[in-house]
């Protein structure tokens, strides 16, 4: 099984390869299950921190979630909701 750190860490590169969401000040990490897979529910926001941007932000983030495998560590689904979910082609 894998720690909560290196799913985050896993998330984050996926995140970066795929070109997705990733904010640097806020991601946390949750066990659930995925289709009976144990995973790493990986919950973050779509825009990048920024000092420049008003309290509240002028755009709001949009929630991005990573499912990462604890049992091989791999990135198997994304979402921009809890309960809503895409498989990766993972081949």
């Amino acid at each position: 099984m894998i720690s909560k750190e290196t799913a985050i860490q896993i998330a984050k590169e996926y995140a970066e390869k795929s070109e997705k969401g990733w904010d640097e000040h806020y991601h946390e990490a949750e066990k659930t299950n995925l289709n009976g897979e144990p995973v790493w529910m990986i919950s973050t926001s779509d825009i990048k921190y920024n000092d420049a941007l008003p309290w509240m932000m002028e755009h709001f983030p949009n929630p991005v979630y990573y499912y990462v495998s604890m049992v091989n560590g791999i990135c198997i689904a994304t979402g921009n909701r809890s309960n809503e979910f895409q498989i990766i082609n993972i081949k």
